[in-house]
Formats: C-alpha cells, sequence, structure tokens
C-alpha cells in the first residue's frame, strides 16, 4: 500500500528517512562532528527542522548496533528527565560497574580518569552494558531549560554534563536550540567550554532544497503523492513562490511548506485518511490562491472548526475560549510550555472542565496537541505553533503570565536569599491578585514584601520628621505636608487597613492638623476639576479612586463617548463627536486612537492621535454608524478593542 510522504507538522524518524529530503549536506556534516567531540551544538530559527535532522537524517546514517539515541525534554526538570530517560532504558546506577577501555573515538581532551562514578554515569555505564551501543544523548528544545527552568536546575545540570564528559562513558550529548537562545549558553559554556566548539545551524528551506523535499517525496515509489508529467519544476516553484508570498526572502519556513502541502493535497483529494492518491499540477495549484500567514490561518481554521463541532453541546463556546484554552501551551516568549491535564485546570478556573477536556481532544484529533507519555503532559505539536498562540493574547492575559513569572522566580529561591518584592512590583501585582491562584508561600512572601516597603517608608518618614522638628516652625508645617503626602501614597498601593492605620499612625506623629487640612484642599481642588460629582466624595472614595486610576490596566479605564447635536445652518445634519475619556495622566500610554465606521462613509477609517483632545474625532451629516468600531493603540504596540453604540446613544438622548 502506498504511504503518504509528508509529515505535517510531526518530526521524521528514523524509518522515515526513506522519504527525508533536502538535507543531505546537514546531514554529513553532523555525521563528522560526531566523530570529532562529544559535544554537539544543533542551533536554528524555530521550524528548520532540527529535531528531525538528528532523529531521522542522522540516525538514518549509523547501523542500528551503533546508534542508541536517548531524546530528552526537560519536561518538569531536565535532571529528573535525563534520570528517567536512563532508567527506562535499562540503566540502574546500584549495579557494579566493570572497567571498560572505551575507543580512543570516544575520548576527549577534558576527560580524565575516574573510578568512583557518580550515580548518572553508573546507568550510563549500565545501559551501555546492556546493550553494547554507542549512546546518545540528544537534549531536545534545549532553550526549555532557560524559559522554564530555575537557576538551580541550570546549575546542576551543567555540573551533570561535566561530570559525563570527565567519565570516560561511551556517551555522545547533542543539545539542539532555537538560535535567538543562543546568548542564554554563557553561563553553561563556561562550564562546557566544548559546548562550543562543535555547532552547526541549520538555514531555512531555499528554492533547491524545497525542490528536493518535493520532487523527492512524490518520486518516491511507495508514494501515493505523484507530479503531473513535464510539471514538476514548475510546481515546486510555483509552491515556494506562493508559500513566500511578497516578502524578499531567499528562504522560507518548513512548518509553511509543511502546511502548505498538506493543504494541497487535501485541496485535491479532500481525503483526511490521506490514503487516496494524489497528482499535483499546475492547475489545481494556481487555484490556491495567495498563501498569507499559513501558521494563523490555519489555527484560526481548526479554531472555528472546533468551535462550530462543539457549539451544540457546549452552546458558551467561543473561538475566543477556545484561544484561551490553547494559551497555556505558550510561553511569553512564544515556545511551548508542556502542561499536566490537572495544572490547565488551575489555570482556567472558571472554565467547564468537560468542555476542557472536549477542546483538547479535537485540537489532539487535529494534530495541534499531542501528549507526552514519558512526563503525562500536553504540548503543542510543533514549536512554530506556539508563537501565533501567543500573539493571540489579549494584554490582560500578557500581564498575568508576567505576574505569574516574576512571583514564580521569586519564590523559587530558598527564603534565606530571596529578595523582596520592590513597590513597582506589588503596584504591578495587586490588581491581578485575585484572577491568579497562588500558593500559600507566595501569599506569605507577597505579605513580607508589603509589610517590608512599608516599614521601609516609616523609616523615612522617621527620620525626616526627627530631622524638621529641630528646625523652624514653618519649614515644619512645610515638610509634614510632604510627609502626609508620602504617607497617602503609601497606603493607596497596599490594602485600606494598612493605609488607615499608616494615616492615623502619621497623624498621630506629626501632630500637623493644619497640614492634614491643606492636604485635604488640595486633593479636593484637584478633583473638582475631573467634575461635579467628585465635590460630594469622602476623602477615602476620592483616594480609592486615585488608587483605580494609577494601577488599574488601562484597558479597564477607556471609556467610549459621543455627542449628537443639531447642525447650526438649521438641516438635518448633525453635529457627531466620538472621543475616549480615560484618566488624563494615562493618556501618554496611547499613541493613537482609530474609529472604524460603518459602509456608505467615504472615510471609514478615522484617526486620531492628540491627547488633549481626548484623542475625538468629529463630523457632519444625517447619517451614523449602529456600532462604531474603536481600537485603541497604545504606544507598546498592543491594541485594545472598544465599540459605541449610537443605537443605546439615540435611547438615552432622543433628538427633538
Amino acid at each position: 500500500m502506498k504511504k503518504y510522504p509528508f509529515k505535517f507538522l510531526d518530526s521524521y524518524q528514523r524509518e522515515d528517512r526513506g522519504i527525508f529530503f533536502g538535507r543531505d549536506e546537514e546531514i554529513n556534516a553532523l555525521y563528522e562532528m560526531v566523530f570529532q567531540s562529544s559535544v554537539i551544538l544543533i542551533y536554528g530559527a524555530s521550524g528548520t527542522g532540527k529535531t528531525s535532522l538528528i532523529n531521522c537524517g542522522l540516525a538514518g546514517k549509523f547501523q542500528p548496533h551503533d546508534w542508541l539515541a536517548l531524546m530528552i525534554r526537560r519536561g518538569n526538570n531536565i535532571n529528573k528527565s535525563l534520570e528517567k530517560a536512563l532508567i527506562d532504558a535499562g540503566g540502574n546506577s546500584q549495579e557494579a560497574v566493570v572497567g571498560v577501555d572505551w575507543f580512543n573515538e570516544w575520548s576527549d581532551d577534558s576527560e580524565k580518569d575516574k573510578t568512583d562514578l557518580s550515580p548518572i554515569c553508573k546507568s550510563i555505564n549500565a545501559v551501555y552494558q546492556k546493550s553494547f551501543r554507542p549512546i546518545y544523548l540528544i537534549f531536545d528544545q534545549f532553550e526549555e531549560l532557560f524559559i522554564l527552568g530555575t537557576i538551580a536546575e541550570q546549575e546542576i545540570f551543567i555540573e551533570t554534563v561535566q561530570d559525563i564528559l570527565q567519565s570516560k562513558q561511551p556517551v555522545k550529548l547533542i543539545f539542539s536550540i532555537r538560535e535567538e537562545y543562543l546568548g542564554h549558553l554563557s553561563r553553561f559554556e563556561r562550564g562546557v567550554p566544548q559546548l562550543l566548539r562543535k555547532k552547526i545551524r541549520i538555514e531555512p528551506m531555499n528554492l533547491e532544497k524545497v525542490k528536493q523535499v518535493i520532487i523527492g517525496a512524490t518520486e518516491y515509489i511507495d508514494s501515493n503523492i505523484s507530479i503531473k508529467s513535464g510539471e514538476s519544476d514548475i510546481v515546486a516553484e510555483g509552491i515556494f513562490d506562493k508559500i513566500k508570498g511578497g516578502e524578499k526572502s531567499l528562504t522560507i519556513q518548513l512548518p509553511f511548506l509543511q502546511v502548505f502541502l498538506d493543504k494541497f493535497y487535501l485541496k485535491i483529494t479532500n481525503d483526511e485518511s490521506r490514503r487516496t492518491e494524489a497528482e499535483f499540477n499546475v492547475s489545481t495549484l494556481n487555484d490556491m490562491g495567495e498563501i498569507g500567514d499559513v501558521l494563523i490561518d490555519f489555527l484560526e481554521g481548526q479554531v472555528t472548526d472546533i468551535s462550530n463541532k462543539l457549539k451544540a453541546m457546549y452552546p458558551v463556546l467561543t473561538p475566543e475560549i477556545i484561544w484561551k484554552i490553547l494559551s497555556p501551551f505558550s510561553t511569553l516568549e512564544g515556545t511551548k510550555d508542556p502542561i499536566k491535564k490537572q495544572d490547565l485546570y488551575e489555570r482556567l478556573p472558571n472554565f467547564d472542565r468537560a468542555l476542557i477536556d472536549a477542546v483538547v481532544e479535537n485540537f489532539i484529533n487535529s494534530r495541534i496537541l499531542r501528549y507526552n507519555e514519558n512526563n503525562e503532559m500536553f504540548e503543542i505539536a510543533h514549536d512554530a505553533l506556539a508563537k501565533p498562540i501567543a500573539e493571540k493574547r489579549s494584554v490582560e492575559e500578557t500581564a498575568q503570565l508576567e505576574i505569574k513569572r516574576l512571583i514564580k522566580s521569586q519564590v523559587a529561591v530558598k527564603e534565606e536569599g530571596r529578595e523582596y518584592f520592590t513597590e513597582k512590583q506589588l503596584l504591578f501585582i495587586e490588581p491581578y491578585l485575585e484572577k491568579y491562584p497562588i500558593s500559600e508561600e507566595e501569599k506569605e512572601w507577597i505579605s513580607k514584601s508589603k509589610t517590608h516597603v512599608k516599614n521601609e517608608k516609616l523609616k523615612v518618614i522617621n527620620q525626616q520628621y526627627a530631622e524638621l522638628s529641630k528646625k523652624r516652625r514653618i519649614k515644619i508645617l512645610s515638610a509634614a505636608i510632604v510627609a502626609l503626602l508620602l504617607l497617602i501614597a503609601t497606603t493607596v498601593y497596599f490594602a485600606i487597613k494598612a493605609r488607615e492605620k499608616g494615616i492615623v499612625a502619621e497623624q498621630e506623629k506629626v501632630k500637623a492638623e493644619n497640614a492634614k487640612n491643606n492636604t485635604k484642599k488640595l486633593l479636593k481642588l484637584v478633583m473638582q476639576g475631573r467634575g461635579e460629582q467628585y465635590t460630594t466624595q469622602n476623602d477615602s472614595l476620592l483616594v480609592e479612586q486615585l488608587r483605580i486610576e494609577q494601577t488599574y490596566p488601562i484597558d479597564s479605564l477607556i471609556v467610549p463617548k459621543a455627542s449628537v447635536s443639531p447642525s447650526n445652518s438649521g438641516s438635518n445634519n448633525r453635529n457627531y463627536m466620538l472621543w475616549i475619556e480615560v484618566p488624563s495622566f494615562r493618556k501618554y500610554e496611547i499613541e493613537q486612537v482609530n474609529y472604524k465606521l460603518c459602509k456608505g462613509f467615504v472615510d471609514r477609517l478615522r484617526v486620531s492621535n492628540e491627547p488633549s483632545s481626548s484623542f475625538s474625532i468629529g463630523y457632519l451629516g444625517f447619517g451614523y454608524c449602529p456600532i462604531v468600531d474603536i481600537d485603541v493603540i497604545l504606544k507598546t504596540g498592543d491594541t485594545i478593542q472598544k465599540s459605541f453604540s449610537f443605537e443605546d446613544y439615540f435611547i438615552e438622548n432622543p433628538l427633538p
């Protein structure tokens, strides 16, 4: 029976070597390096096929009796994953070690005699004695150690690698890492100097390599795909051009090619089982049209399909909910983040667990997610999918992940070596604490940090008060105002009870009633300028309003507003104005505001970048859009989406 020659987003394995094309140069170079060093580093952009190059290309160069590869991913801890991989392969560190004089080809300059082997090296020795095959420890997606791992975990691993290299065991270490994380290897290289001696960069696919992949796969004797006679080069070049699109580049990303070839096949056969024979040809290729961002288009299509499929069973399900379920599988940097099912539930506490299970199962069926039985984790099928998933996150989701990382990294250190959260960090954390589940240890450290910051503030105030008490009365009065304002600012940042106690304590210390009254008057004067509704509020409500405006995410503070008035000319035309209300001191965070009018307007996109007018626009006419979509573009590059309903406006404000 003929075989489908493409792997979609799965990596190629040793048994696929007959259909693995386009990497002959890299395979030969890597094969030579294996005999030149005990450590090889493979790096390249996400999606260049590093894993396939090792598991299929390099593995295919060896006979089975010369190749014992142990693929190791970090999982929850790279040191535990290495230990488990060796045990699963038959390694037992308790077994006696028999002295063996290994072949010279396994020697390395850094090696030295070592009679007392560590448990890891004993395990390696035991694996070899059971198989009598050279061992290749392959650390795939090595960047996960630096993205997800702790400093302590990294240091233990460096020591383990040093130990392995000095032990004279028949083992090679191959590290595969995304090239943007090469800088993270500096400390690793100091401990393992030979890390960068033998390295190879895997380049993206150029036209010649794409031709080798397509023509080679379709000419393979057992392939169920062929190319129409005389059209091989034209089809291959056409596929390359469609994936490249308008980009001025001589290469394309391998995942784009994999997804495109699969879509091309399905367009011809419509056979999800991929058993039907298909003939690639120019005519069908031209019908596919231009291809944009292949991966995001593919993901959005899958999300829509799953939403439609499960809608009857889960009426609340929307594409936005599905994206939120996918989000935990991608790190902030847009790399894979393996996760256990229970951890996924905890990351999505307000979601129906049956709904989560159904969505995850459908993503597995569509080959977007996969389940790793070795560590009982779910993960994205290919690292190239992680980045578009990360890019779909809202500003709030991204902030929550930043907070999670900040808290985890701080508390991961032993308490005697920890640093307290700074005042700025606590301000960043506080608005999200109710949305992000944290452990008791993390809660305790946040509480200790608040107490520490508060005590430091009080020390400063006490010192200032002691100095000011020696000076003239008028200077004491002025300084007391400053001290009181500082105390009010401190109480804004932390819990209301702590704030009230702090104010009372300061009032008892400074005994400056006149200063306190002046401060209240100043606060009311500032707030009065914002509207009459603030003139009747008490001091605590005004302080709380200021705290909200200072600390809350800006998307929760933006409110679209509009006004409509008759034209001065007496016609049926009206003056329409649209703007956004946002605290004045937060306007600096906004780059511009785009107002998207509906069909019927010549200029449907109206742009304002003037904060002094609250980013307003206006026009004269008799027509209006029922709903106006508004994009608030922040200076960080993020976009907040809002809308304004003129239908609701005219219900509340009917014109005469």
